[in-house]
C-alpha cells in the first residue's frame, strides 16, 4: 500500500488520483522554481526533482 492509499482511506472512494498527481507535480514544479531563485538546487537527492522523477515512474 502506497502513502497515498492509506491518505485516502479515510476520504472515501470518490477521489481522482490523477488530480492528485497533478497537483503534487505543479506543487513540486513551483517549489523547484522558489529553490532555484533562492540558490538551492532541486536536483540534490531527495529534492523536488526526485519527487517529480518518481511520480513519472507511478502507472
Amino acid at each position: 500500500m502506497e502513502p497515498l492509499d492509506d491518505l485516502l482511506a479515510g476520504y472515501g472512494t470518490d477521489v481522482d488520483r490523477d488530480v492528485i498527481r497533478a497537483w503534487w507535480s505543479l506543487r513540486s514544479l513551483v517549489a523547484s522554481h522558489w529553490l532555484i531563485e533562492h540558490g538551492f538546487d532541486p536536483d540534490a537527492p531527495g529534492c523536488e526533482f526526485d519527487v517529480l522523477r518518481s511520480r513519472m515512474r507511478e502507472p
